[in-house]
């Protein structure tokens, strides 16, 4: 890439920074963002940010695609005399912070907002700007900058490699200006009104960073022909680099230039700095590879090999790299993006799982494979083992590559078997567990959730059949697992209470009685083995929508309500009596004949 210093050669006598907003301010809008549920590299939530209009007659609208969210969401736009029109999202990519809206242009009444014009061409250090947008949810905040950078790597907004979204592959812009939260889509505008990037994020030093628009146009020119546009990867996440830098690597200059590299100050080269494993490029190319050229062309920035892959999809390309001293030629097949975009979300008991996305296995450095738990709101699976950062990769013993091969695992599986979970963090591939749990008792409808590629909505849909398995049955073997917990020969009351005593844990499904969905654990009491009865506190089960289990030495069962006193603190619950009859002993609480008196023992 080459970085421009010189001053524009548009006539900027015509235009003024003073009459900036009046031209501006029909086609800037305010969105606001809903996000209800977790997925892929977005939680739930709220918030405000901006975008602007891009097609006046499509009614197309760009902004960032952490405005859009890749999951299901809700987005409404207020227009400058406040006018609201709920959006549609039509596209995001799957790797760069740029997303476009839908309008109806037939709703706006009194207002005809005009195209703001993308001219990437434009932009060039040293050029005066202004980010204008919806800065801290003000309609119209005009702020001031200069653009400096024009060739820094994608920003690490979280370094903590958690999942979050940041932008790979590409350029970006740097200037000092005052916008923060709330301005994220702006339009950075030269004093023409045309705009040279759009605003993508920021940090608390007043250094503000904005996506270029080459990649943006590319993609503008098939929306507005209502197609996806191509875009093709090898799962390897570049870096950019200074010829001084290279040459710190082993690359001299004389090499370099003999080879086709342009040699300046105004250019680099590009490295390789992740390479996902199992992607078309594992084996192929290596951390430290110096990109030289791709299909025998220069490619000195991410514009020149981009444009390259999105060109080759299910083709091989040939790379020529400069690798420990030497130059070769390696081969990859390049693949399509979307294939490994996640565009389902299963909610199994409020625990929503999707496929593993290549922006958080580029984040982490794993491998595109598995399920990944978004999100475990009423404890599906133990909370001391399941976060954010897991995914499953088998449920017992059979592999989850995929949310498809995960629901015909669950297929074949009762709601009272156990779960063999294999699962790892993505952030670390050797932390790798396997734990057992079981299904609650008390599950939500099971849905599924999954977007058109067509209208860029979220249709919902029931899945039926998922725990429809027969009953498995007690043999022998299970027996006999149960009936090794019993290795107490005293038969004292005493030693037989102890007997009855087991750990409750209480898992809420929703907020009930005042009572938020907190998980519980304390100790019951079984007082009538051959009905499956145990008494435990209400403090306990404050609320009735929970998933119940006891825990019986090393085994865990499943347990219902059976009644909760309305005043007093006293719960029962009930359990299968034909799996634990033969460990746990009678105490005779409910014998006619065996009624408590005050001062019995």
């Amino acid at each position: 890439m080459t970085i421009s210093s010189g001053e524009s050669k548009d006539k900027t006598n015509e235009y003024s920074w003073s009459t900036l907003q009046e031209r501006l301010r029909a086609s800037v809008v305010s969105i606001c963002i809903s996000f209800p549920i977790p997925f892929d590299t977005e939680i739930n939530s709220m918030s405000y940010a901006t975008g602007f209009v891009v097609d006046a007659d499509q009614g197309i609208i760009l902004s960032n695609r952490h405005v859009m969210g890749p999951g299901p969401s809700s987005h409404k736009a207020t227009f400058f005399d406040n006018q609201e029109l709920f959006l549609q999202p039509t596209y995001y990519d799957p790797e760069h912070d740029f997303s476009f809206f839908r309008y109806d242009p037939a709703e706006l009444k009194g207002i005809e907002p005009k195209a703001i014009r993308l001219a990437p061409e434009k932009a060039h250090s040293g050029l005066e700007i202004r980010v204008v947008g919806n800065n801290g949810n003000e309609k119209m905040s005009v702020h001031q900058g200069e653009l400096s950078q024009l060739d820094r790597n994608a920003p690490v907004y979280n370094r903590n490699s958690n999942g979050s979204y940041n932008d790979i592959n590409t350029f970006y812009y740097q200037a000092s200006t005052t916008s923060e939260g709330g301005s994220s889509g702006s339009p950075v505008v030269d004093i023409a009104g045309d705009a040279v990037a759009i605003k993508a994020g920021g940090n608390r030093a007043a250094s503000n960073y904005m996506m270029p628009l080459q990649p943006v146009k590319y993609a503008f020119d098939y929306i507005r022909r209502g197609e996806i546009p191509p875009r093709g990867t090898l799962q390897v996440v570049f870096r950019h680099i200074t010829h001084v830098q290279a040459e710190k690597l082993g690359l001299e200059a004389a090499a370099a230039a003999s080879e086709g590299v342009c040699v300046d100050e105004s250019t680099g080269v590009l490295i390789v700095h992740k390479v996902v494993p199992n992607g078309p490029a594992d084996g192929v190319l290596q951390v430290g590879d110096i990109i030289i050229a791709v299909n025998s062309a220069a490619v000195p920035g991410f514009p020149e090999l981009f444009g390259i892959v999105d060109a080759e999809i299910g083709r091989s390309i040939s790379m020529r790299v400069f690798r420990k001293g030497q130059f070769i030629t390696v081969h990859a097949m390049v693949q399509d993006l979307y294939e490994i975009m996640p565009t389902r979300t299963l909610n199994l008991g409020n625990c929503y799982l999707h496929d593993f996305s290549f922006q958080e296995a580029a984040s982490g450095s794993a491998s595109v494979t598995g399920v990944k738990i978004s999100m475990d709101w009423n404890g599906m699976f133990p909370s001391y083992e399941i976060d954010q950062r897991k995914v499953i990769h088998a449920i017992n013993f059979q592999p989850t590559p995929n949310l498809n091969a995960m629901i015909q695992v669950l297929r074949g599986i009762h709601r009272d078997q156990p779960l063999v979970l294999k699962v790892k963090d993505f952030r670390d591939p050797r932390d790798e567990a396997m734990f057992v749990t079981y299904f609650p008792q008390v599950i939500p409808p099971i849905l599924m959730y999954t977007r058109s590629t067509a209208t860029g909505f979220w249709a919902v849909e029931p899945v039926c059949g998922l725990l429809g398995a027969p009953e498995p049955k007690l043999g022998p073997e299970l027996s006999g697992a149960y009936s090794q917990l019993t290795t107490n020969t005293d038969d004292s009351f005493a030693s037989r209470i102890q007997q009855c005593m087991v750990c409750i844990e209480t898992r809420p499904v929703c907020p009930a009685n005042g009572q938020y969905t907190t998980r519980r654990s304390g100790t019951g009491l079984v007082v009538d083995p051959h009905r499956g009865l145990m008494l435990c506190s209400a403090r306990l089960l404050p609320n009735p929508t929970s998933n119940i289990s006891a825990t019986f030495g090393a085994i865990q069962v499943n347990l219902t309500l059976a009644y909760m006193h309305p005043l007093y603190p006293v719960v029962f619950v009930k359990y299968d009596p034909a799996q634990l009859t033969a460990i746990i002993p009678d105490l005779g609480l409910f014998k006619p004949d065996n009624r408590l008196c005050v001062g019995d023992p």
